[in-house]
C-alpha cells in the first residue's frame, strides 16, 4: 500500500500535531505489512524490506517539514544506497519518545473539546444522521463515493457511543460528508440534506457551549516543546551553539 493515499489524506485534522500523529501509525502500518509479507526464500524479500522501511522514514521526515515538527523537519533523509535496517531501528526509537509526548498533548486538547450529550440529543442527532444516510442512498452516485461517506457516518456514530463525544471531531465529520457530496446534485441541492446538516452543526455547537459553562476550564496553553530521549542530545546541542558563538567573538578580538 501507499502511505500517503488520496483517501487519507482527506481523514487528515487540520491540526498539525494531530495530522503528523496520524501519519506516524499510517507508517508504522506500512512497516508492519511490509514485515508480514517479506519473504526470506526470495532473494530480495530483505531489501524489499528495508527499502519499505527507508520510505517510511523518507515520508515521515516530509510530512513533518510540512507540518514543522522539530527534530524531524530538520533531519536529512539518508540515502536508500548504504540504508539499513538498524538505522530505521535507532530513528524508530527516538520517533517513540516523540509520538508519545504527541499522544499525551492530542489527549489532552482532545478531552478539552470532548463534551457530555444529554442522551436525548443523542437520539436526536441519530435521527438527524439516519435521514442524511437515507438521502445519501437515494442518491445516485458511483458506488465508492457511497462507501466513502457511510464510512463518515459510521465515525459520527461510532463517535456518539462514547460517554464524552468530540465535538470538534463531530463537526469535522459533517464537513468531510459534505465535501464527499460535492458534485452529487441530489445531495447538494437538497433542501432536506442542508437543513439536517445545519440542525446537527447548531446542536453540536449548543452542547458545547452548554458543557463549557458546566467545566472551568484553565485557558488553553500553547503546545510544549517536544524533547528528545536523550538529555545529553540537549546538552550537546546547547555546547555546540557555544562553541559557535564563542569562535565568532575570538575573531571580533584584533589581540
Amino acid at each position: 500500500m501507499d502511505i500517503l493515499t488520496e483517501d487519507f489524506l482527506v481523514e487528515l485534522p487540520d491540526d498539525p500535531r494531530a495530522a503528523f500523529g496520524m501519519v506516524l501509525r499510517r507508517a508504522d502500518t506500512y512497516v508492519s505489512e511490509a514485515l508480514q509479507a517479506l519473504d526470506e526464500s526470495e532473494g530480495n524479500g530483505w531489501y524489499s524490506y528495508v527499502t519499505a522501511q527507508h520510505t517510511a522514514m523518507n515520508t515521515i521526515i516530509a510530512v513533518a517539514k510540512r507540518y514543522d515538527i522539530e527534530p524531524f523537519a530538520s533531519m536529512a533523509v539518508p540515502p536508500r544506497k548504504g540504508f539499513d535496517s538498524d538505522q530505521f531501528t535507532e530513528f524508530k526509537v527516538q520517533l517513540d519518545h516523540y509520538a508519545a509526548q504527541l499522544v499525551l498533548d492530542n489527549s489532552i486538547r482532545g478531552k478539552r473539546d470532548a463534551v457530555e450529550i444529554d442522551a436525548k440529543v443523542k437520539d436526536r442527532l441519530r435521527q438527524h444522521i439516519y435521514g442524511i444516510k437515507t438521502l445519501i442512498d437515494q442518491a445516485e452516485m458511483p458506488e465508492p463515493r457511497r462507501a466513502l461517506l457511510h464510512k463518515r457516518i459510521a465515525a459520527f456514530e461510532a463517535a456518539l457511543e462514547k460517554p464524552r463525544v468530540n465535538v470538534v471531531m463531530l463537526a469535522g465529520v459533517m464537513v468531510m460528508i459534505l465535501a464527499g457530496a460535492a458534485n452529487i446534485s441530489q445531495l447538494v441541492d437538497s433542501p432536506a440534506m442542508n437543513k439536517l446538516v445545519a440542525t446537527i452543526m447548531a446542536t453540536i455547537g449548543e452542547a458545547k457551549a452548554i458543557d463549557e459553562e458546566k467545566r472551568d476550564l484553565p485557558p488553553v496553553q500553547s503546545p510544549k516543546p517536544l524533547l528528545p530521549p536523550r538529555p545529553n542530545d540537549i546538552t550537546a546541542d546547547s555546547k555546540e551553539r557555544e562553541g559557535t558563538s564563542s569562535t565568532g567573538l575570538d575573531d571580533d578580538i584584533p589581540f
